[in-house]
């Protein structure tokens, strides 16, 4: 498998404990989210890049194959004898000799090959090998050291491997150009199970980085919990749910008091700490069902599912006591915030921008009366 390159392993390294623990873990920045966004792209493009490689290798393969099924095809039609001498490649046809070449060939092998040689060429080289004190023979490149096990999973290397171990193949013309066909085979197979590998691990990187940035898209970055896009989607399930088993949920609206004021008399980082606080706060207190989001700004937005009237109502009254509950020190000020809620109680066949429209409303009224309250819209 290919080794990541020196920057991709920083970036791996630099947001594994970020995301060792999704629940837990320290929302994204804009910044490193469009990081992401760029590693995501290069992985994107590389892999199109090796697949194109893979594709023409397999394209290779695929003709290797049929050239060895071929060679193998016209060794196993090979029939009759030709006359041509091995040596001096002249055809002869000397009465008696080359018949009984080819009733031994017959009688010794499958397949008919003539390639021996003429009463001429057998004389001189028998009086040559007079003078030799030993003979060498010749050297067959055997591919075999070129196999692991894993390579013997290939059915195409399996069916041919044999051959090379066949003396009637071995001992004719053709062995050659096998040997050669074979081994190149041997090598364009190993690089593709290299290039599937790294593809292989390129894919999990990818999955991987999609994961992360699905993740970013749905989380408050300053939060870490669930964005105004993420509470659409769970929202929009809920009212499914409710409209086919004729269930019931609660929409609270929740918007600091005077929060602007904060921002403008401590500082931006002073509110951002507020937030993050009652974030923090009201998310460990709610059921596992329950859903805490920010929908913009210093307004969240709270999903109470199978919650009645006075019960959502004291959910939300809760939600309240919690952040009036949060006291922040800032340069020895101590800040105590305090919020406004509305709460809407879906009503059967109502639309779910309807029902979103009558807690904003109740909100708006709990505004007006004073602040640090919480307002019940009874859907009339």
């Amino acid at each position: 498998m290919q080794r990541a390159s020196g920057k991709e392993q920083q970036l791996i390294a630099k947001y594994q404990e970020r995301f060792a623990d999704p629940a837990g873990g320290e929302p994204l920045s804009y910044a490193e989210g469009a990081e992401l966004f760029s590693a995501f792209r290069k992985l994107v493009r590389r892999l199109g890049r090796i697949a194109r490689i893979s594709d023409n290798y397999q394209n290779e393969i695929k003709i290797l194959v049929l050239e060895l099924q071929d060679a193998l095809a016209k060794v196993k039609e090979l029939k009759g004898c030709l006359p041509i001498c091995a040596s001096c490649k002249k055809i002869r046809n000397d009465d008696g000799y080359w018949k009984q070449l080819e009733q031994y060939l017959a009688e010794n092998s499958d397949a008919l090959l003539s390639h021996g040689l003429c009463p001429e060429c057998t004389a001189n080289y028998l009086a040559l090998s007079r003078h030799d004190t030993e003979q060498t023979p010749a050297a067959v490149v055997n591919p075999a050291h070129l196999l692991d096990e894993a390579d013997l999973d290939d059915p195409v290397i399996r069916r041919f491997l044999p051959l090379l171990n066949d003396r009637n193949l071995v001992s004719t013309p053709l062995f050659a150009d096998f040997n050669a066909l074979f081994q190149r085979y041997v090598r364009l197979a190993k690089r593709l199970k290299r290039i599937a590998r790294i593809s292989d691990s390129y894919q999990s990187q990818l999955h991987n980085l999609k994961t992360q940035l699905d993740h970013a898209s749905r989380t408050d970055y300053l939060t870490g919990l669930a964005n105004r896009r993420d509470m659409y989607d769970i929202l929009a399930a809920e009212h499914n749910r409710a409209l086919r088993h004729g269930s019931s949920f609660a929409i609270v609206m929740v918007d600091f008091d005077k929060f602007k004021e904060i921002n403008d008399n401590h500082g931006h980082d002073a509110g951002d700490t507020i937030l993050v606080a009652a974030a923090r706060a009201i998310k460990t207190n709610l059921r596992k069902e329950d859903t805490f989001a920010r929908w913009g700004g210093e307004e969240f937005m709270a999903l109470f599912p199978e919650l009645d009237r006075e019960m959502a109502f004291q959910a939300a009254e809760k939600v309240r006591e919690l952040i009036a509950g949060i006291a922040v020190d800032v340069d020895g000020t101590t800040i105590k915030p305090t919020a406004s809620l509305g709460v809407a109680i879906f009503i059967p066949d109502e639309s779910l921008a309807e029902c979103i429209k009558r807690a904003d409303a109740a909100l708006r009224t709990a505004k007006n009366s004073g602040r640090n309250r919480t307002v019940l819209h009874d859907g009339h």
